[in-house]
């Protein structure tokens, strides 16, 4: 683990300038403690986004490291003025803003209400000056639900369960108690959460963050157990040769965050395999080509900087003590809840991921080569039809030694972001709050069942020195098919951080092979990929 300590200690150290940077640090100004800098610097945006405010959180963490221990009381204040400030806008009408005004969004109000609730437990800012917004969001959060992105509500809980240890009077018991047993009932048997339709590893990273705050304020060993059945998901992709997921998750995240993964560094009957995942996805956090560099500071303001600053006393403590790591999984598998089929060559010289539920799009390592196929695009003058969509309706078997998926291609026509539309979205946001939300879901994330979509099968077959793919689409007659790039269609807006695969799909040392064939509507094409001799 010394390494992972080495790397995230130098991240981190480049990290708290970039937060300050986007703080009002100007105790004189009405924006003091704004995390929103496109608001109160820029002057781009007309509201600031409150769910930012958990950058408060992140200064208050990092102030306790040995590394800035000198500025500790600077950064305690200006956490505490960040409490303040989320406090104003709390109080406002239709509080809890992300993207737009009176949006009345889930995520801010469980976020941001949880870093505040967090911060007056550690005697950073008083109650008092934070009760007004603490009571408004412990209202909101005790009478809504969110479902569909699980982590969003595992973070309501963690809000409430530490508004119930501060300010006890403010939360119903038998409210909360129905709201913890809903929220864990929501993880998979596989040990993953619901992230609109599908597991995201980035996703049930934070909730594994969320998991152990809602233990530490309850003592529910419910909530560690749950923390402990998404760890070993999470195992599954720490013996990948590359870290993460990526686009095979359902939200397309390429982030992990850490502190939920090193809680368990302290638990004798896990430590091995935390210490393990965190050397796969962590190792080589400081580099360029890690997956972190790619983040941006909005969400380094967000849940990421303060699980960074968090994990760090947990790792350290771990290499101080001389602990050592577990190997992870190694063996093929599918996993029929998510989708997800790991395959391991006998001779070790192709591993793959194959998402069923994502149209079948695989990443493979071909004698440590990566490469990856995203499907087709097939191009008509009124949509595209994509095959990249995550989706319940994606059939996936298994042919011997090779996979099948069978399904329909999902339609996408791009939004533009238009002063007419902002306009519009602002006054359906005034009149009707947090109603439209479900509306605007729909129309950027879901999409309507594909009865009527094209057709589409890929096979995959492993060969002796690498892989085919046979695809076969049915198109119209004026359609055009292209290559997916690996950028997915699917909107979710903490996504697309830049990866090297967005400049080039596959490895030099990589050998494609494309052939088509067309009859009538159908066209099959057959891919294959392997290395060339040298």
């Amino acid at each position: 683990m010394n390494t992972v300590n080495r790397e995230l200690t130098l991240l981190c150290q480049r990290l708290l300038p970039r937060l300050l940077t986007q703080v009002c640090r100007d105790p004189n100004s009405p924006a003091y403690g704004s995390f929103d800098r496109n608001w109160w610097h820029y002057k781009i945006r007309d509201f600031s986004s409150v769910i930012l405010q958990q950058g408060g959180y992140a200064l208050a963490v990092a102030s306790a490291l040995p590394e800035f221990v000198r500025d500790r009381r600077a950064l305690t204040a200006l956490a505490a003025g960040a409490c303040r400030f989320w406090n104003t806008r709390a109080e406002k009408l239709r509080a809890f803003e992300e993207y737009y005004p009176w949006e009345e969004g889930y995520p801010p109000l469980a976020f941001s209400t949880l870093a505040v609730s967090k911060l007056v437990a550690e005697g950073v800012v008083p109650l008092g000056d934070v009760l007004p917004g603490l009571t408004k969001a412990a209202r909101q959060l005790q009478g809504r639900f969110e479902a569909q992105a699980t982590n969003q509500q595992v973070a309501g809980t963690a809000a409430l369960s530490g508004i119930r240890k501060i300010a006890p009077e403010l939360v119903d018991e038998s409210v909360f108690r129905d709201l913890c047993n809903r929220t864990l009932s929501c993880q998979q048997e596989e040990g993953w959460f619901m992230e609109y339709g599908g597991p995201d590893l980035g996703y049930l990273a934070v909730t594994m963050d969320c998991l152990w705050d809602i233990f530490d304020t309850t003592g529910d060993e419910r909530f560690r157990e749950s923390a402990r059945r998404a760890l070993h998901f999470i195992a599954r992709f720490s013996s990948l040769p590359r870290s993460g997921a990526g686009l095979h998750n359902a939200r397309n995240t390429d982030y992990i965050v850490p502190y939920g993964i090193a809680r368990f560094l302290g638990d004798l009957g896990e430590r091995g395999t935390a210490a393990h995942v965190l050397q796969a996805f962590f190792a080589d956090a400081s580099s360029p080509a890690h997956f972190l560099a790619a983040v941006d500071d909005r969400y380094y303001c967000h849940y990421i900087g303060h699980s960074l600053f968090r994990a760090l006393p947990l790792i350290r403590a771990w290499e101080a003590g001389g602990g050592a790591a577990a190997g992870g999984p190694s063996e093929s598998c599918l996993l029929k809840g998510c989708g997800y089929y790991f395959h391991r060559g006998a001779d070790g010289t192709c591993d793959a991921l194959v998402s069923g539920k994502k149209g079948g799009i695989a990443t493979f390592w071909l004698q440590g080569h990566e490469v990856s196929d995203f499907g087709w695009v097939v191009r008509t003058e009124k949509a595209d039809w994509v095959s990249h969509w995550w989706s319940d309706d994606w059939r996936l078997e298994r042919l011997g030694q090779g996979l099948r998926v069978e399904g329909r291609l999902t339609p996408h026509v791009e939004n533009e972001s238009t002063p007419f539309r902002h306009m519009v979205l602002r006054g359906a946001s005034l009149l009707f709050g947090r109603r439209i939300i479900g509306l605007l879901k729909e129309k950027m994330i879901f999409k309507e069942k594909r009865s009527a979509g094209y057709r589409f099968t890929r096979d995959v077959e492993w060969l002796d020195n690498g892989v085919r793919i046979t695809d076969v689409l049915h198109v119209p007659p004026l359609g055009r098919v292209t290559r997916a790039p690996r950028s997915s269609k699917r909107h979710v807006a903490s996504a697309d951080s830049f990866h090297p695969q967005d400049l080039q799909m596959a490895s030099l040392e990589v050998v494609v092979h494309e052939r088509r064939a067309q009859q009538g509507n159908q066209l099959t094409i057959i891919t294959t990929y392997g290395v060339a001799k040298t």
